[in-house]
């Protein structure tokens, strides 16, 4: 695949009907399921639940072939314009060896995910090069009152035709700040950086040649984080990267033992020392209530002297 090429997938509008999965683990509770779809229909579309959507495997939603079938039945439906994932957890990896590419690629549409979804989101644009959404999810964000600057950026992506521009940020957030200067353009890439590194040295990981890689986490301990740059740097895909952009890292203790001195900004400049071009943190994106919702496979620019993460190109046709 061109590394500026992707294929876009149909605009959403009012009436159409979006497919519901679980390609990772359960809803924790059935309530939050219904919240989400309600909240969906109040948006004017219609919600069309997979067969297997409360199916149980282990920590799983399903067993690999249900939760595979599910999400390969709504890619070939015809009466279904955008599939909504239910959640994150753990899984989604597990499907990748299951789903139809060739009928994706004949049938591409909006697919929203976040989180252990990654996982999913970069094998599409690996093999069939399908446009996705680094988004809300229907049993979390959507199951409570949505943050309104998350809300508004999220919809405005997959219903505009327009060139999406500068990515914006709430009021009340940090402007970007550069750990590395300069001004680069490369296709975006974005997700959770444990679930990157579990596709390293698999078919399933897009060309990082020129990208530009925006990462958040959650939960992993400092010596953890820097064991994950470790391996990206020694595999030599961090000098293939045109920039780098550090989301949200929550919930991130320090380093074992005790005495450590280690922090998250040490593993972030260290990290950044490793890339060729610019790099930036304090990007709205990741485990938080408030954040943006990214376009995995369009042409971008980060540019630390306007400080802005530019899409140069629309999200949808």
């Amino acid at each position: 695949m061109d590394p500026w090429t992707a294929i876009k997938p149909p605009r959403l509008r009012p009436g159409d009907t979006l497919g519901l999965v679980a390609p990772a683990s359960p809803a924790l509770e059935h309530s939050r399921i219904e919240k989400g779809v309600r909240y969906l229909e109040s948006r004017g579309f219609r919600v069309k639940p997979g067969r297997y959507l409360q199916a149980r495997d282990g920590f799983f939603a399903g067993t690999d072939a249900q939760r595979a079938a599910d999400l390969n039945a709504m890619f070939r439906d015809p009466a279904v314009q955008g599939i909504f994932c239910l959640r994150g957890g753990y899984g989604s990896g597990r499907l990748l060896p299951l789903l139809d590419y060739t009928a994706i690629r004949r049938h591409p549409k909006i697919f929203v995910g976040f989180s252990d979804l990654t996982a999913l989101q970069l094998g599409l644009l690996r093999r069939p090069g399908l446009v996705t959404f680094s988004g809300p999810l229907v049993a979390v964000e959507f199951a409570r009152r949505i943050d309104p600057f998350t809300e508004e950026h999220f919809w405005r992506l997959l219903t505009s035709r327009s060139r999406v521009g500068s990515l914006p940020a709430p009021a009340y957030a940090h402007t970007l700040v550069p750990l590395q200067t300069g001004c680069a353009e490369g296709r975006l890439i974005a997700g959770n950086l444990a679930v990157i590194l579990s596709l390293v040295g698999t078919r399933h990981l897009p060309d990082l040649r020129r990208a530009l890689l925006v990462v958040e986490d959650v939960g992993e301990q400092l010596h953890r984080l820097d064991r994950m740059w470790t391996q990206l740097r020694l595999a030599g895909l961090l000098r293939q990267l045109a920039g780098l952009v550090f989301g949200s890292f929550t919930q991130c203790p320090p380093a074992l033992p005790p005495t450590a001195t280690a922090s998250l900004d040490r593993i972030q400049r260290e990290a950044a020392h490793w890339i060729p071009g610019p790099v930036v943190r304090g990007l709205p994106y990741g485990h938080r209530p408030h954040r943006i919702t990214l376009p995995l496979g369009l042409a971008a620019r980060l540019d630390t002297r306007r400080g802005r993460l530019e899409i140069l190109e629309s999200a949808v046709v």
